[in-house]
């Protein structure tokens, strides 16, 4: 009886030293973010350039030495889509990679979704700006914010000046009093300097994405999801309870600046590429990335240029205050080979500090509330900072192919091919085709 009595005695200080010993570890587990040192080596694809995100990375594995296993690759912007597909129909592909919101559905069913469980999407939409509800999915986060990069109005200010303006325009309307005095043209109506590059696709940098600003600041949408989660292409629809066509209204107002007839006459296809006619001061005013700063500084150092918030809509019903922002976010491959340690680093680099150390490094907003809520003393920062906050996008099924659908809209309309409403009607026909496929 006795032997039996000390064999339980046994049994139950086994049990209560394998609790103790399992409450030990779960609280170190917890006290490292909810994540173990060792989660093993993580390969990551990037764009970013490799000196900047390698003193980033050094910098944080300092504070947490699991970013350590981290092993960063660069590939070039125009040969990353390319690789990223053959590698992860191979087998070779990365762990984690940063894609940003417009390769989300080309990529929708390539991602591993982090679960709910993981991180709540009431946490989520607490933790960063609106335009990344994108990634939200019935099955689970598709990708994690890493950086924003909205677009801005770049604005010369000797052009203003000499012109008798002292302020950078707050609505588009007021373009149309800038277009008439600020712009040059020769008696054969040539345009010596112009006012701002819209009316055309090709030799306007970002033309697309400027076209989808206008169009959701009108209250428009350039693809929509239903209530099951499908796509739809939305560029023909009505603007809340009015008659008129958001797409129809920003088109309209884009391509007037093109038309040779029209007192606002400044742009054509036979300028320069509309980042180097800013950066030459041929140019009032340019809608670029909160990224290209050190771009314009870098093809003419003494231009005296400045950056103000991209223009709105001053009136209407369904207008929104908004502008374009490219969201980046680190994605996990189904295919990936350590998908626990890339999950764990997805969630660690979206977190505060390491999102607000990117952003520092960078100079492009980080996507977290909490860090855009304070606000930064430096001025060039604080517009990147508000317009960072406002940014939105859509879900593109295609990038290079939308893009051809939006250079064939505004062809039409220049060239007066199709009515108005019929170029509308046939692209939104060739968008609901790459949904519907």
């Amino acid at each position: 009886m006795g032997e039996k009595r000390n064999v339980f005695q046994i049994i139950v200080l086994g049990i209560f030293i394998f609790f103790i010993v399992a409450a030990v570890l779960a609280f170190a587990t917890f006290s490292n973010g909810g994540a173990s040192k060792d989660i093993g080596k993580v390969v990551m694809w990037g764009s970013v350039d490799q000196n900047i995100m390698n003193a980033y990375l050094t910098a944080l594995n300092d504070e947490d030495t699991r970013v350590g296993n981290i092993e960063y690759q660069e590939i070039s912007e125009d040969a990353f889509q390319t690789r990223l597909v053959e590698a992860l129909a191979n087998g070779t592909g990365p762990d984690l990679f940063i894609m940003d919101q417009s390769n989300l559905v080309r990529h929708w069913n390539k991602v591993q979704p982090i679960d709910y469980a993981t991180i709540s999407e009431r946490d989520y939409k607490d933790a960063f700006i609106d335009e990344g509800e994108m990634f939200l999915s019935i099955a689970g986060v598709r990708a994690m914010p890493f950086s924003v990069d909205p677009l801005v109005l770049y604005w010369n200010r000797d052009i203003f000046a000499e012109s008798g303006f002292s302020q950078p325009p707050a609505f588009w309307d007021e373009l149309f009093t800038l277009a008439e005095k600020i712009t040059v043209r020769d008696k054969a109506n040539n345009v010596q300097r112009a006012t701002i590059a819209f009316g055309e696709y090709d030799n306007v940098n970002h033309a697309k994405d400027i076209i989808s600003a206008l169009i959701m600041q009108a209250g428009g949408q350039i693809v929509g999801r239903g209530e099951n989660g499908a796509l739809y292409g939305a560029l023909s629809l009505k603007s809340g309870s009015s008659d008129t066509v958001s797409t129809q209204t920003a088109l309209r107002f884009y391509t007037e600046f093109a038309d040779p007839v029209k007192s606002v006459y400044t742009w054509n296809r036979s300028l320069p590429n509309s980042l180097d006619a800013f950066a030459q001061g041929k140019l009032a005013m340019y809608v670029g990335y909160a990224s290209e700063v050190q771009a314009i500084q870098q093809k003419n150092d003494h231009i005296n240029f400045d950056v103000a918030p991209l223009p709105q809509i001053r009136s209407g019903d369904q207008k929104r205050t908004l502008t374009f922002g490219t969201l980046y976010a680190l994605a996990v491959p189904r295919t990936a080979n350590n998908v626990s340690g890339a999950i764990q680093m997805s969630m660690y680099l979206s977190s505060t500090g390491p999102s607000q150390k990117f952003a520092e490094a960078t100079g492009i907003p980080s996507p977290r509330r909490d860090v855009l809520s304070a606000e930064p003393s430096d001025p060039l920062n604080l517009i990147f900072r508000n317009a960072a906050l406002i940014s939105r996008a859509w879900l593109d099924p295609q990038p290079d192919e939308t893009a051809k659908i939006f250079r064939s809209m505004i062809g039409d309309v220049t060239s007066g091919t199709r009515r108005l409403s019929e170029t509308i009607q046939r692209a939104d026909q060739e968008l609901n085709a790459f949904l519907n496929n």
